[in-house]
């Protein structure tokens, strides 16, 4: 596996302080590296999907979560040609029926949306940290009519011991 961290830019006190930021611009932006990072997010897929009661790649969405997750996650559903729902995070930008729940992040609260549908959906969002997002993100799908099955992060930051109720994959880890 590609050596990542080093790619990675890292601001304390971003956006607000004791914060610690990861700007993973650098990934983006290097299109092979970019391409060697989805290759990666594939294989993790599968090794989650495998290890959830043998359901291999049994899902029909990649929810993609605002902002910085419809990057890689619109190129991980391409890929597996995979639909993709959105999980928005401005208000009133999705019309039709729409569900809505708030949530509590790291360093202040949020809201999510999608709209109403069926299906199983795999949950893919750039970072996991305290969990607020990715229990936001399952709970809004809920509620809309989805079933997610399983969630994954570009980067995981272990200090935040994390428990999220659905079975995740992370590609970075940080200590």
């Amino acid at each position: 596996m590609v050596e990542y961290k080093k790619y990675i830019n890292e601001y304390q006190d971003f956006p607000i302080d004791g914060v610690k930021y990861l700007d993973l611009n650098p990934l983006y932006k290097d299109g092979q590296l970019r391409a060697r990072l989805v290759e990666d997010c594939i294989s993790s897929t599968w090794k989650l999907l495998r290890n959830i009661n043998k359901l291999d790649m049994n899902f029909d969405y990649v929810g993609v979560v605002e902002s910085r997750g419809y990057i890689i996650g619109s190129m991980i559903a391409h890929e597996l040609n995979k639909g993709i729902v959105t999980l928005r995070s401005k208000p009133n930008r999705l019309p039709g029926n729409t569900a809505v729940v708030h949530h509590t992040l790291e360093y202040g609260d949020a809201r999510m949306e999608v709209q109403h549908g069926s299906g199983r959906v795999l949950i893919f969002d750039d970072v996991l940290a305290t969990g607020g997002t990715i229990g936001g993100a399952a709970k809004v799908l809920q509620d809309g009519g989805y079933t997610p099955v399983g969630a994954l992060f570009l980067v995981e930051l272990k200090a935040f011991n994390t428990n999220l109720s659905i079975p995740y994959e992370s590609v970075i880890h940080y200590e």
